[in-house]
């Protein structure tokens, strides 16, 4: 990963987010994924405490991405 003092222009900072930003979208969506998994082979997890997992997982995706197009003014992809 590049370090923030190595960055020369604004389009490679903007790309320094970008990637940041969808690494770690894709960690929270590898982790959702895992909980669903981990939840069907072993349902014995309470469904609430499941849903609130799940709930609070996606508010940390819906966060990443507002904090993104607020600092770039773009929809993260």
């Amino acid at each position: 990963m590049t370090a923030i003092e190595e960055l020369k222009s604004p389009s490679e900072f903007k790309t320094f987010l970008h990637e940041t930003f969808v690494t770690m979208i894709k960690e929270l969506v590898d982790t959702e994924t895992q909980i669903i998994t981990n939840h069907h082979n072993n349902p014995t997890i309470p469904f609430d405490y499941y849903n609130l997992m799940l709930r609070e997982i996606n508010s940390k995706i819906v966060c990443k991405r507002e904090v993104y197009k607020r600092l770039t003014g773009e929809d993260l992809e």
